[in-house]
């Protein structure tokens, strides 16, 4: 992202007018935006704040030695007003407080980098699960009728296939503005974004013009961060009270999507339901579906007409995943007919119900990021009609994250699963005990469930005990290519353990 911020540049007093006391500015050029002390390049407008552990302050020399022309604050920061006096006569360097910085840096950085998200079509996709699915499904199909499309979320950012790594599912308001500068350089028509609720709580879209909004569902999840679920209600509703919205996909199997629904009513909404059976009036909704072990094929009502499509995706889930993104087409006044050719033959999501037949009288398997109990329940309940033996499920809960869904995810593996092997999931700065313990509370039978720490000898353990018949279940980390332990990051995939197990080699 560096050799992109270099080709940007804006005078100190064009960036910051509106925010600050024009008596406070100075005449500069500002050639890049930073809020990381060891990022800082000569010519860049050092952005401080709050750190988990540290303020961004602690670090004036290096940055100032660096090369930074300027440095912003909050305004109401008690530790920066402390500091900046005695800071202001050690350096000669400019401090200038901002109001609501946290709020107004997503809209400052957009301003530096030329106001991206404007060059193109910008959908956000929000939910507890299935927003990864759902945005590289959407560019499968927009790739199929021939537009550039570009994504930013969980597996990365980029066009299609040459998606370059990020570290968060929703990136800081500044890289975020500097990836958004980098699709709009590349002539991107479409760029589809996962947005978290960390993200909308956290300002870091404040800068993005977003034209249309969808949800894929509400359950529990992050509630260690947001407290509460009105908490988490309140964060995912900011994407949809965006004023550059367009339009808005809802689901209304969803309460939370039924209360945005009355909310926005007649503001240009699309609905839509899966559930063929219930009285719900829905925009887009499911006629019939069937599922073979080759994928779905549905057949799904439309505002425009009846639509049937077959995809290479299976799972029950992923139907509610088909008709998000057929209702965001719908939005993006794509025809009937074009949706139909877009949408036929849609493929997995690298580890999304990535589904690897049973070969060499070896089980089948199924690699899913299923990290919420909804999710694992969700899984596992689809992939009963896939099995004719025992469907075995490893799964684990990552530390320093949520805690009140590891006993959850336990009751719905035991209850689901008839065998359940626990193991460790990105366990960070936490024992791996003490979450496998949060866990067990979870079990009303724990003497029936194996734990085994080491994540590759779980999965072997249970592809070497697994008979032809049974099902395999990996989740938790789908595509992920590491294991958190600690600060360390250490090289892991379940793609890489399951391959090698079931035909000794790795494709």
């Amino acid at each position: 992202m560096t050799s992109v911020s270099r080709q940007t540049q804006i005078s100190l007093n064009t960036l910051l007018q509106g925010y600050v006391d024009e008596s406070n500015l100075i005449n500069v050029e500002v050639t890049g935006l930073s809020s990381n002390s060891s990022k800082v390049k000569k010519g860049d407008l050092f952005v401080a704040l709050a750190g988990l552990t540290r303020h961004a302050m602690d670090y004036v020399k290096e940055v100032i030695d660096a090369g930074a022309v300027a440095i912003i604050y909050d305004a109401n920061d008690s530790y920066c007003l402390q500091r900046i006096p005695l800071l202001e006569k050690q350096y000669n360097v400019s401090f200038i407080p901002v109001e609501n910085l946290q709020q107004n840096l997503g809209e400052i950085a957009s301003r530096f980098y030329a106001y991206p998200s404007q060059q193109f079509t910008l959908i956000g996709i929000t939910g507890t699960d299935g927003k990864t699915s759902v945005t590289h499904l959407l560019i499968q199909a927009l790739n199929k009728l021939n537009k550039k499309a570009g994504s930013v979320g969980t597996l990365g950012y980029g066009l299609s296939n040459q998606l370059k790594v990020t570290s968060y599912t929703t990136p800081d308001a500044i890289t975020l503005q500097s990836i958004l500068f980098e699709l709009s350089i590349g002539s991107s028509e479409y760029v589809v974004m996962e947005v978290s609720s960390h993200a909308l709580e956290q300002f870091r879209v404040s800068g993005c013009q977003f034209d249309i909004a969808a949800l894929t569902n509400l359950g529990s999840d992050h509630l260690d961060y947001h407290g509460d679920l009105e908490h988490y209600r309140e964060a995912k509703s900011r994407l949809f009270s965006k004023q550059s919205l367009t339009g808005r996909v809802l689901n209304l199997d969803d309460d939370f999507g039924i209360s945005l629904a009355q909310t926005y009513k007649g503001d240009n909404v699309i609905n839509y339901s899966v559930d063929a059976t219930s009285d719900v009036v829905a925009d887009v909704k499911l006629l019939s579906s069937m599922m073979t072990d080759q994928g779905i094929k549905i057949t799904v009502t439309t505002p425009a007409g009846l639509l049937t499509i077959q995809t290479g995706l299976i799972g029950a889930f992923n139907i509610n995943n088909l008709l998000c993104c057929i209702s965001v087409l719908l939005q993006l006044n794509f025809e009937l007919n074009q949706i139909e050719r877009c949408m036929q033959d849609l493929q997995p999501i690298p580890g999304r119900m990535e589904y690897f037949p049973s070969v060499n009288h070896k089980a089948a398997v199924v690699i899913d990021f299923a990290h919420t109990e909804q999710a694992l329940s969700a899984c596992i309940n689809s992939l009963k009609n896939y099995c004719e033996g025992n469907i075995i499920c490893i799964f684990g809960c990552g530390g320093d994250r949520d805690q009140s869904k590891r006993p959850k995810m336990a009751a719905v593996a035991e209850q689901l699963a008839d065998q359940v092997i626990v193991t460790d999931d990105n366990p960070r700065n936490e024992p791996p005990e003490q979450i496998m313990r949060d866990i067990l509370t979870g079990f009303v039978n724990p003497e029936r469930v194996r734990i085994i720490h080491d994540r590759e000898i779980a999965i072997e353990t249970a592809l070497a005990e697994a008979s032809e018949q049974d099902l395999v279940i990996v989740a938790g980390k789908g595509h992920e290519q590491f294991q958190i332990v600690g600060k360390k990051r250490i090289p892991f995939s379940d793609h890489y353990v399951v391959k090698q197990n079931r035909i000794g080699t790795v494709l």
